[in-house]
């Protein structure tokens, strides 16, 4: 038991160095994308209410935002791949199961929702597919969590 917090404690800070690269790298994708600042005013100023059913109505963009969702997709691929060296750290010290199969949960969510922001970007989907497919991506991670878990 005492080796188990040993080794949460003296990780932790992975967490922490995923939490600041995740600050930086929102804060490259917003310098380096041009008009940036105006492309999420944008995008955020353009939501109406979109009628699926006669019952069901849920806030949609009026027009796609390809620069918004450009920059969102080259977002979760960076991120995705440093929690792959975030994984590797996590074997090098170590660590627990629980926060290895969080990291691998991690890897899936952001790659998938990168896959899904793809598609939104090469109008293979609209804007109700991709909240499809970030409900898939969640999905997939848990699993994927659990997998680990169950293997382990």
């Amino acid at each position: 038991v005492s080796s188990k917090k040993r080794y949460s404690r003296s990780t932790g800070w992975l967490s922490t160095l995923s939490f600041g690269f995740f600050l930086i790298l929102f804060g490259v994708i917003w310098i380096v994308t041009p008009n940036f600042s105006t492309a999420v005013i944008d995008f955020a100023e353009n939501f109406h209410l979109e009628h699926l059913t006669e019952h069901i109505v849920l806030p949609a963009p009026k027009e796609s935002h390809p620069v918004v969702y450009t920059a969102a997709m080259q977002f979760c691929l960076v991120f995705g791949a440093f929690q792959i060296v975030i994984l590797v750290l996590r074997f090098i010290f170590h660590d627990s199961v629980n926060r290895k199969s969080g990291t691998i949960s991690n890897i899936v969510f952001w790659f998938s929702t990168s896959f899904f922001l793809n598609m939104l970007v090469n109008k293979s989907i609209g804007w109700f597919g991709f909240l499809a497919g970030l409900i898939i991506s969640i999905g997939l991670a848990i699993i994927a969590s659990s997998a680990v878990k169950l293997f382990k």
